[in-house]
């Protein structure tokens, strides 16, 4: 049954699926501009051109923003001094230095006609967005993790016996980060500490927890740092908590982002992950025990990874279960 979504993937071209038109930024713009452009296109990520000209010189992101904003020394005891001056050197840096500043967003183009199996393959090993390469020489439209899993949802019936796999199953469960790997935050840490949690682990997003029962309040994503600007960036001394449930009065927040808290259990569906990723257009879903304290998590990294990779365990698992099946009936023959 694997063979089925294989085939249809080698066969689809990467230009077929939906795409992004191709949103950019100059390098000569500052973080405050780079953040307004974000959030009014609902996106993590930007290409950046050199100059007047519309050559594609790298990728910009969300984390880039977030790795400068931890160099601040901005703490509970900074003055509304330097909170300003804090803000004014930050949103006014140019986004040319900081481009690639965390090194998770790689700049990767392919050609139009490359096969979605190995865009796949790409987007499994970290690869989060692809510039397309016409036959032009031109790079004219994005297609991200994204794309890919919408275009995932709208087939889930070639995935077969994949798509009806637990996730809390021996095929999927290795492919998902262990309770202990978790990164998280509680509800009372300030909001700027939480955001250098996920600076040092290489989290985009991070559970936040109740301080007592453990139990899942929200989510902090680093496209929570669209509405950073000179009147809202003392929020981040804010207990987290807070931070991700002010509303839009008071700070810009991400317009995907649910208005209320999305989990799986590991009893839901490999086929039902996608789903409810998909139509949420999230990048990931905290995985929570009974308790709703969260044990793991499923992102569109790990989709792409178990759809290029589950095929062989398969193989796997059903040549060991005939070999034991062939063993028990040798045990008894020799009876």
């Amino acid at each position: 049954m694997s063979e089925d979504y294989i085939r249809l993937f080698s066969q689809t071209a990467i230009a077929d699926l939906d795409k992004n038109a191709m949103i950019s930024i100059k390098k000569s713009e500052d973080v405050e501009k780079l953040l307004s452009v974000l959030y009014e296109n609902s996106l993590s990520s930007l290409p950046v051109i050199d100059g007047e000209g519309k050559r594609v010189i790298g990728f910009v992101d969300t984390n880039d923003v977030l790795s400068l904003l931890t160099k601040l020394k901005l703490s509970s005891e900074s003055s509304e001094d330097d909170i300003r001056l804090y803000s004014i050197g930050f949103l006014n840096s140019n986004v040319n230095n900081i481009m690639d500043e965390k090194k998770k967003d790689q700049f990767v183009v392919v050609l139009e006609e490359q096969s979605l199996f190995e865009v796949l393959k790409l987007y499994a090993n970290g690869v989060h967005r692809l510039a397309l390469l016409t036959v032009f020489s031109d790079i004219e439209n994005i297609v991200s993790q994204s794309n890919v899993i919408k275009f995932l949802n709208n087939n889930l019936s070639v995935l077969g016996q994949l798509g009806d796999t637990k996730i809390g199953s021996n095929l999927i469960k290795p492919f998902l980060p262990s309770k202990e790997s978790l990164i998280t935050t509680k509800s009372s840490t300030l909001t700027i500490d939480s955001f250098k949690i996920m600076n040092t682990h290489k989290c985009s997003a991070i559970p936040v927890l109740e301080d007592t029962t453990n139990k899942i309040i929200g989510t902090l994503s680093v496209n929570d740092l669209y509405g950073i600007n000179q009147s809202t960036i003392k929020l981040l001394l804010s207990p987290t908590g807070e931070f991700i449930n002010f509303d839009h009065t008071k700070i810009k927040s991400n317009k995907n982002k649910p208005n209320h808290q999305i989990v799986l259990k590991l009893d839901n569906t490999f086929k039902e992950a996608i789903q409810i990723i998909s139509n949420n257009k999230v990048h990931r879903i905290w995985i929570v025990d009974d308790n709703n304290v969260p044990i793991s998590l499923i992102s569109l990294t790990d989709i792409c990874k178990i759809i290029v990779e589950s095929p062989y365990l398969f193989e796997d698992q059903q040549s060991n279960q005939g070999n034991s099946e062939n063993s028990n009936t040798n045990q008894i023959n020799n009876k």
